[in-house]
Formats: structure tokens, C-alpha cells, sequence
């Protein structure tokens, strides 16, 4: 890593009962359950060993009480920040995917990708935001390292920038289960966020179409 980039520690929320019920949550304020504050301390205990800076946050709870955890191990305080939120899933939040599909079918499949959702986000706005939000953490702590919690979709889009890949590409990255956690570098360049060296901490490979995954 360059001196002058920050290593970004980029973490998913723990699981909530309607990640188990298959439901949009978007930005839903939906908190852990029992399982996921166990996600959460389990994470916290992986990167104890990191030399961590600065923990950021979405402003949803359960990715708040996911940071809690990390924070509180290196004597730090959760900066929450409403940029690492989720996408927000419009008409389609509360909905199972079967129902989505149905009443849907156009924008389902990869193209939940790279289109809007109906009264909500697209990918392209969600990829914005994010980046406007490392901005700032980069800003606020050069060279050093941070953790971001954030959510699935949020964190694909992110991930999408620090592969180049465009979001119609981001259809094919592999996806992040909860609790789990990916590294990248962030660096400024004339105030543009770069990302590069994206690393899964689980050890698979990020691209699905990796003939080595």
C-alpha cells in the first residue's frame, strides 16, 4: 500500500430477521437479531488484530450495532454517516424476491444490477454516495485504517469501482455474506476518490467469472 492511501476495512452488517425471510430491506431501519449480534462480536474479534484508526457507519441500525462491537475493542467511537446506507428499494422494500419477480419481471435478475428501483435508488446513485462518503474518510484519516459498515448491495457497487468494473459488470461479483468483510485501498487524486487492491478477507476470489474461484 502507498504511504498515502488508507486501507479501508469494509464490513456487512450482521443478519436480521428479514435477511433470513428473503425481504428488501433497503433502508428499512431493520436491526439484528439474535444471530446477528453474535456476527457482530465474531467480526469485531477478526480484525481485534488491526491497528484500526476510525470506525465509520450507515445510520441503520444494524449496521450501527455491527460497528458497536469493532469500535469498542480499540476504544473508539461509531461515526455514523447516511452515505454507506443501503440502496433504497422504493416500491420494492418489505417484498420478498419471489414477489419482486412477479410484479417486476423486467427489472429482476441481473438487471436489479445496473437499473433503479421502482420509487427508489439506482445502482449508479448508490456508487456516488458511497464514494462521496470515502472521500470524506479518506479526507479525515490519510494513511491510516478504517472500517466502513455497510450493507450487500452498497458494498457490490463499491467494490464495482475498485474492480472498474461499470454496474452492468457489478451483476458478476461475488456477493458479501453478512458479517463478512473486504479490504481496498482508498487514495485521493485531485479530490476523486481511487480505489484498488480489493481483497476478500474469507479468502474467495471477488469475480465470479474468476476461473480460479
Amino acid at each position: 500500500m502507498e504511504a498515502s492511501a488508507t486501507k479501508l476495512l469494509i464490513v456487512r452488517h450482521g443478519v436480521t430477521e428479514w435477511n433470513r425471510k428473503g425481504l428488501a430491506q433497503g433502508m428499512a431501519d431493520i436491526d439484528l437479531d439474535d444471530e446477528g449480534r453474535r456476527q457482530a462480536d465474531a467480526v469485531a474479534a477478526t480484525l481485534a488484530s488491526f491497528d484500526i484508526d476510525a470506525v465509520l457507519s450507515s445510520d441503520l441500525s444494524r449496521a450501527v450495532h455491527t460497528a458497536a462491537p469493532i469500535a469498542g475493542r480499540h476504544g473508539l467511537e461509531v461515526v455514523e454517516d447516511p452515505d454507506f446506507r443501503e440502496v433504497d428499494q422504493g416500491d420494492w422494500t418489505g417484498l420478498t424476491t419471489d414477489e419482486i419477480r412477479r410484479r417486476w419481471p423486467d427489472l429482476w435478475g441481473p438487471a436489479r444490477h445496473y437499473s433503479a428501483r421502482p420509487g427508489g435508488e439506482s445502482p449508479g446513485q448508490v456508487r456516488r454516495r458511497m464514494l462521496r462518503g470515502v472521500a470524506r474518510a479518506v479526507g479525515s484519516n490519510p494513511g491510516q485504517t478504517v472500517v466502513i459498515v455497510s450493507h450487500g448491495a452498497a458494498i457490490r457497487w463499491l467494490s464495482a469501482e475498485a474492480l472498474g468494473y461499470d454496474d452492468r459488470r457489478a451483476a458478476r461479483i461475488r456477493g458479501l455474506s453478512n458479517a463478512g468483510v473486504v479490504s481496498m485501498d482508498a487514495r485521493l487524486e485531485d479530490g476523486r476518490v481511487v480505489l484498488a487492491n480489493l481483497v476478500r478477507l474469507d479468502g474467495g476470489t471477488p469475480d465470479l467469472d474468476d476461473p480460479n474461484s
